[in-house]
């Protein structure tokens, strides 16, 4: 081919199958049932506010490498010849988009930009990743990233912030990023080699799994939410324990070779078991990124098992926690797997025979694991309101935050590793009334002998 030719191909867009994940997505909001705050609730953004002002020269060379390096950033979703496919277009074009908001007060700073951070991103045939700055006046500019939940997750948005930076200070950025084309001959399904053992362990796990719970809406006579699609009210109850207790309960999980996280886990499903009557129940689980090749990929790698879990007791939660970790570590040998993806036909077999996957589910943030390997740590818990400086510029995270609607009818969120305060949970106030919430808390707290401080519902 003459230079020409190969220039015309690299500015043509390539077709790759969607992933599971990205799938998913798609059948979700092209679904009847879809409403607004579903479709809405998968952006993953971010605003800094910038003194003097952002170097627009830099941050747009910046970007362009970014998207160089990680071709998920470029993906748009389409359909043709009737399927979902992604469509990855060539790394030129515009990167950043500017917005002047002029010399804003206090009261109406905020606001304005949170209403750009969450602005509804559409998911077909749009780009689902942009920078935008918002210039403020003379409080600065507002560097504001928007990032589509189809095309990273925390974790991966650890890795595009920390990638950005190094563009932005000149570090070396090394090593190959994982493509979008690599995750999908690599990890979108397990090896041939384990093809049988993997389906072989779902098959004995999940060949006795309970039905769905006479809880929740069942109880309340409301049709389930069996695949997160229709109405919710969505609450939090955030509990603050006392430093001391806090500190005596890691103290109970290290000496019985547990994580913290897994004993408050099995705590909260076994606190759903005394409070009503039952024996086991099943959840979903999110799964951290195990496989080191994913280090460099900021795609979504969603794993969500379908997990059982069997009442222990209130006298042996040491236990319990214990046989979780087990069922965790097993669980995580054997991924990926249909029985640890949403929309997927598994998952549809498995509410055929009267089990909710979304009924209950534990949650600790993704990223956590990266960011405490990052050379940017620091900076990652900084947390709204502090001021960083690189070099000349001073950045301060501002908190643009809205409540996102959950998968689950009811949710238990750990907080990260550094900054363990208590923990939440977050239902749905259609589902469970404020009287079974903090009566579930409570029984945590007495499993896991925690002192509240206070509880705070949103």
């Amino acid at each position: 081919m003459t230079g020409k030719q190969i220039e015309a191909q690299a500015a043509q867009p390539t077709i790759y199958p969607a992933t599971t994940w990205q799938q998913y997505l798609l059948d979700e909001a092209t679904h009847p049932d879809c409403t607004d705050d579903l479709r809405d609730r998968f952006i993953l953004s971010n605003a800094f506010l910038v003194q003097p002002k952002v170097d627009l020269r830099r941050l747009r060379r910046a970007v362009e490498k970014l998207r160089e390096r990680h071709d998920s950033l470029r993906i748009r979703l389409c359909q043709i010849k009737g399927k979902w496919r992604a469509v990855i277009d060539p790394p030129h074009g515009e990167t950043i988009h500017e917005v002047d908001l002029g010399d804003l007060d206090d009261e109406d700073f905020l606001p304005a930009v949170s209403a750009i951070a969450n602005a509804p991103m559409p998911l077909i045939d749009a780009p689902l990743a942009e920078v935008i700055v918002a210039h403020c006046g003379m409080r600065g500019d507002v560097l504001i990233t928007r990032v589509h939940h189809a095309i990273t997750d925390g974790y991966g948005m650890v890795v595009l912030t920390e990638d950005l930076t190094k563009f932005l200070i000149g570090l070396p950025v090394t090593g190959k990023a994982v493509s979008h084309t690599d995750y999908i001959k690599r990890f979108q399904s397990p090896r041939p080699s384990h093809a049988a053992k993997t389906e072989a362990f779902w098959e004995a796990l999940h060949r006795d799994l309970p039905p769905e719970p006479n809880v929740g809406r069942k109880a309340k006579g409301i049709e389930p939410l069996s695949y997160a699609l229709g109405k919710v009210d969505q609450r939090q109850l955030f509990c603050r324990a006392t430093p001391d207790s806090l500190r005596a309960f890691e103290v109970r999980a290290k000496a019985a070779n547990l994580s913290a996280t897994t004993l408050l886990f099995a705590a909260y499903l076994e606190a759903i078991c005394q409070c009503y009557g039952l024996d086991r129940l099943m959840f979903m689980v999110a799964i951290s990124r195990s496989d080191p090749a994913l280090d460099t990929y900021v795609g979504d790698h969603t794993l969500d098992p379908f997990l059982p879990y069997r009442s222990f007791g209130s006298l042996r939660i040491i236990d319990a926690a214990k046989a979780l970790a087990d069922t965790f570590a097993e669980a995580m040998a054997h991924l990926p797997s249909d029985a640890a993806r949403r929309g997927t036909p598994y998952q549809r077999e498995l509410i055929a025979r009267g089990c909710n996957p979304s009924q209950f589910s534990v949650h600790q943030p993704r990223a956590m694991s990266r960011q405490d390997r990052s050379m940017f740590s620091e900076g990652f818990y900084a947390g709204v309101g502090v001021t960083q400086k690189i070099g000349p510029f001073t950045l301060e995270a501002l908190d643009t935050s809205v409540r996102r609607r959950r998968f689950a009818d009811m949710r238990l969120e750990a907080g990260s590793a550094k900054v363990r305060t208590g923990f939440g949970l977050s239902y749905d106030g259609i589902s469970y009334t404020e009287n079974e919430a903090r009566a579930i808390t409570d029984k945590i707290c007495d499993l896991l002998d925690l002192d509240l401080i206070d509880t705070e519902l949103t």
